[in-house]
């Protein structure tokens, strides 16, 4: 079969992932094998205090393809996703997380779509996750509407195909959880054609997550409004 992509790149945020990282990594090279010859799979590790990083280091001496990169200090999931978009290289990135909620292996799905647009995002078909959490995102997205006026079905689903062409042209101006959306603002804005694509997702298998902390919530909000000035010219 050929193969459907020029080059890719895969990155994931791991922070106490110890679980995860291994197998994680381990269906990253064995998908980006089937999609192109040319990728690399990169692990940031956000100063994980469990294994995490001694894991990921044993992944990259097994793998020439895999890169584990450590950040000094925690500094949250919004960093450690800039880190990974800039530190990709190849063609395509593919960003998902370290908890191993999405199955990577359904990665080919949004790569079908690739032709059709430079920016295809997954979303979930059922969410995995109490009340409280889908309640929290949904009020993030209406959120997202007033401030920018753009909707989307999930837009911090962390499943996304992105092109260098258009990642070049994206500047961060946040740093927190809303990056995921920041992309989708900046995408629109370039009247980039957005395609979106169902996944599935899976309960948390081990730990717990740690983005409806009060602390996290209130940088977000700060975020918006950051975001939504620095757009008007102003700040």
């Amino acid at each position: 079969m050929p193969k459907k992509l020029s080059s890719l790149s895969i990155f994931f945020p791991a922070y106490y992932d110890e679980n995860t990282v291994e197998p994680l990594t381990r269906a990253c090279v064995e998908t980006a094998r089937s999609l192109t010859d040319d990728f690399e799979i990169l692990i940031i590790d956000d100063h994980s205090p469990d294994k995490t990083g001694e894991i990921a280091d044993r992944m990259a001496r097994e793998f020439k393809e895999v890169r584990a990169i450590h950040h000094p200090r925690n500094k949250g999931v919004g960093e450690a996703m800039i880190t990974g978009y800039a530190e990709s290289k190849k063609d395509y990135v593919f960003y998902t997380d370290g908890d191993a909620q999405y199955d990577v292996r359904e990665l080919p799905l949004l790569v079908e779509q690739a032709e059709h647009s430079d920016l295809v995002i997954g979303y979930r078909l059922k969410r995995a996750e109490g009340l409280r959490r889908t309640f929290t995102s949904r009020s993030f997205h209406m959120l997202i509407w007033f401030f920018f006026g753009i909707y989307f079905r999930d837009m911090d689903c962390s499943f996304k195909l992105i092109h260098q062409r258009v990642l070049k042209n994206i500047r961060f101006h946040t740093q927190s959880g809303l990056i995921d959306a920041e992309i989708l603002i900046q995408a629109r804005k370039m009247k980039v054609p957005i395609v979106e694509v169902g996944v599935h997702h899976y309960n948390r298998q081990f730990g717990t997550s740690r983005c409806l902390r009060i602390s996290l919530v209130m940088v977000m909000l700060r975020d918006i409004v950051r975001l939504r000035l620095k757009l008007w010219g102003i700040g």
